[in-house]
């Protein structure tokens, strides 16, 4: 089977599953228990939030484990704007864009319809952002901005560390949505007030994921109980994914650089491969500002949802879109933000590689294509 659909997800690296394997066997307790067993998760937890917060270069505490990239996301909004409205007794504005994750537009759909103002900045044909436009939209009662690092459909990446600057001026909280970025771009530096990582995205196990919140920032919670992550999520934690996840992040930052080139030169042989060979095709996104392993192509007159079929027949894996909203049959939202007709949005296929992908398994990928596509032109 050839794999394309890193972007959706990555197969756990088995370096992770072998030091997370203990604390599923043995040290298995509760840790906010305060016995021996509670006490033996409790330490791992801290070992594996250390090595994290070191990673990162914040504090242990500035770590809110979570179960995924959207209650991360969902947290990072709601809490911030519920806690303005507990300190300034009604709604303020928040600024996101029009090419984010499902999770979050809809999350400011919600405060939408509470009564909060909601800007949604646009984006270029490429799907990106203009820092001017995030000038421009800035008002006193700016209570929250909300940008995606990479996004998740054509990998076009934003200028985030400019916009973070941007707000830190202004005094404006500035969450990222970096899940599609670990692993694949050097980290912003310094990090932003709030971020979204999550452990799947770079080899880590589901379910897993972290909510980076700066001690200068006050976030409400969003699931009450134990008060446990220092009050921000509540819950028995997750001991074994915690630790496969700080695992996973430590791999994933060894040689982000290296990683880069090297899944960059396969993802360009794609590209060349099916645009210069296939008729109709043509790249979606940022041609320089755009992750390292994503292509996102449009087959015209060709229905994306029958090739990713026809594809997965000949053992090859991809996907249409985000992997959240694929198999709803319904035009990609960044696609049409992008400028695209809903026809021309249905029209795109979403190749993400990995680590692990080979020239051959491109090489392949390409050749099928050619032979499916070819067909239908007799």
């Amino acid at each position: 089977m050839i794999y394309l659909d890193h972007a959706a997800t990555t197969p756990t690296d088995p370096r992770v599953a072998e030091v997370m394997l203990p604390h599923l066997q043995t040290t298995w307790g509760n840790p906010s228990s305060p016995h021996a067993k509670g006490r033996e998760a409790r330490c791992a937890i801290d070992a594996a939030r250390k090595t994290m917060a070191d990673l990162l270069g914040i504090l242990p505490q500035e770590i809110a484990f979570v179960s995924s990239g959207s209650e991360g996301n969902s947290l990072a909004l709601f809490g911030i704007c519920e806690h303005w409205v507990e300190t300034h007794g009604a709604p303020g504005h928040l600024i996101t864009a029009s090419v984010e994750h499902s999770c979050s537009l809809k999350a400011a759909d919600k405060l939408d319809r509470q009564g909060w103002r909601i800007t949604r900045l646009p984006v270029d044909k490429f799907g990106r952002l203009q820092s001017a436009d995030l000038e421009e939209a800035l008002t006193e009662d700016t209570a929250l901005v909300s940008i995606q690092w990479a996004n998740n459909e054509v990998g076009t990446v934003q200028p985030v560390k400019e916009m973070a600057s941007m707000c830190q001026k202004k005094g404006v909280p500035f969450h990222c949505d970096a899940v599609q970025g670990v692993g694949l771009l050097p980290l912003p530096s310094p990090l932003p007030d709030l971020m979204t990582i999550a452990a799947h995205k770079f080899y880590g196990p589901k379910g897993m994921a972290a909510l980076i919140v700066k001690e200068t920032v006050k976030v409400s919670p969003q699931i009450m109980g134990g008060g446990q992550e220092f009050g921000l999520r509540a819950g028995t934690e997750n001991a074994p994914g915690i630790v496969g996840m700080a695992k996973a992040l430590t791999l994933a930052l060894e040689d982000v650089q290296g990683t880069a080139k090297n899944i960059q030169a396969l993802r360009n042989l794609l590209v060349d491969g099916i645009c210069t060979e296939i008729t109709g095709t043509s790249l979606n996104g940022h041609p320089e500002y755009r992750l390292p392993n994503f292509a996102n192509i449009r087959f015209a007159g060709r229905s994306a949802e029958m090739l990713v079929i026809q594809l997965d027949m000949e053992g090859i894996c991809v996907s249409s879109g985000a992997a959240c909203v694929t198999g709803a049959s319904k035009p990609s939202h960044v696609l049409e933000a992008m400028g695209r007709s809903a026809s021309e949005a249905l029209e795109n296929l979403r190749f993400s590689l990995g680590k692990d992908t080979t020239r051959e398994e491109v090489e392949t990928t390409i050749e099928t294509l050619k032979k499916m596509t070819a067909k239908k032109e007799k």
